[in-house]
C-alpha cells in the first residue's frame, strides 16, 4: 500500500472537515444550503433587488421556504409560494410561517388574473407536463416572471410564440428567462 504524502492529506482531512461541519449543522440551515438553491439564488438576487418593498411575490417551487426569505431579506415583500411536493411545503411552512402556502395543481396557478408583481418558477420549466400551459398561466397572473431551465433547453422560441420578448442569460448550465408583461 501506498503511504499518501503531507499535502494531500491535509487536503484530504480538510475536506472532510468541510463536510463534516455542514452535516453536523442544525436541520434548518441544511434546508436551506441545497446544492440546487445555492445555483439560483446568486441570479434571483440580482431580480429581487429591482423589487419595491411589499411587492406580492410568487415563488413555483418552494425549496423548503429559502428563495422567498433570501428575497424577503433583502427587500420585505409579501410572499406566496406553490409547490407539488407535500413535503417540501410543510418545512416551509415550518421555517417560514408568515408566507402563503398553496399546493400547485399541474400547470393551474390557483389565483387571480395579474395578482403578483413578480413570479419566480424555481422548477425547471422542462419538468412540467404542458410548459407552454404554465407560460400560459405566467402571463395571466403577473406582471412579470423569471425562470430557469438547463442550458440544453432553449424555450426563446416557444415564448417568442407566445407573443413575449424574453431577456435571456446563461450562468454556468443554467439559462434564465425574464419577461415583463
Amino acid at each position: 500500500m501506498q503511504k499518501m504524502d503531507k499535502k494531500k492529506e491535509r487536503k484530504l482531512r480538510k475536506d472532510w472537515k468541510k463536510r463534516y461541519t455542514f452535516f453536523e449543522q442544525p436541520v434548518e440551515q441544511v434546508y436551506r444550503v441545497g446544492i440546487m438553491t445555492g445555483l439560483y439564488f446568486k441570479q434571483f438576487s440580482r431580480y429581487a433587488q429591482s423589487l419595491e418593498v411589499q411587492k406580492k411575490v410568487l415563488s413555483i417551487g418552494c425549496f423548503n421556504g429559502a428563495l422567498l426569505s433570501a428575497i424577503d431579506r433583502e427587500q420585505p415583500i409579501k410572499g406566496y409560494y406553490i409547490d407539488q411536493a407535500p413535503r417540501n411545503m410543510q418545512q416551509a411552512i415550518h421555517l417560514y410561517p408568515h408566507f402563503s402556502y398553496k399546493q400547485l395543481k399541474r400547470t393551474h396557478i390557483p389565483y387571480k388574473d395579474k395578482k403578483f408583481d413578480c413570479v419566480y418558477v424555481s422548477i425547471p420549466l422542462h419538468l412540467f407536463y404542458e410548459p407552454e400551459d404554465l407560460l400560459a398561466e405566467l402571463i395571466r397572473t403577473s406582471r412579470s416572471f423569471v425562470i430557469f431551465d438547463l442550458k440544453r433547453y432553449d424555450w426563446a422560441p416557444v415564448m417568442i410564440t407566445a407573443g413575449l420578448l424574453p431577456e435571456v442569460e446563461t450562468e454556468r448550465a443554467i439559462r434564465y428567462y425574464k419577461v415583463s408583461l
